[in-house]
């Protein structure tokens, strides 16, 4: 199911500002909010029930670029603003000799 179809389905994104936006699910009866913060370049994800179940900040930078790419589309489609995403970086650098060691 490609992500388009996942938000139709199961997923609610509703734009914070012109630079965040949330993406609202339920699992397990939990309701679970992704919250993209393209200006700081983290996401935010915080899970409750019947209280605040705290959260868990991550950067874009291990977070999967294609995610990061759809819901950035997701974010101006509702008319925000995000800034352009950092350029794309290798997964692995070169090594430092020749043997790597």
């Amino acid at each position: 199911m490609g992500l388009t179809a996942a938000f139709n389905a199961q997923y609610r994104a509703v734009k914070n500002n012109d630079y965040v936006l949330s993406v609202h699910y339920e699992a397990s009866g939990y309701d679970n909010i992704l919250t993209f913060d393209f200006m700081a370049r983290v996401m935010i994800m915080r899970t409750s029930s019947h209280g605040d179940g705290g959260a868990v900040v991550t950067p874009f930078s291990q977070l999967d670029r294609d995610t990061l790419v759809e819901f950035r589309e997701k974010l101006i489609e509702l008319k925000g603003n995000p800034p352009e995403l950092s350029p794309e970086k290798p997964a692995v650098g070169q090594p430092g000799n020749k043997f790597n060691l």
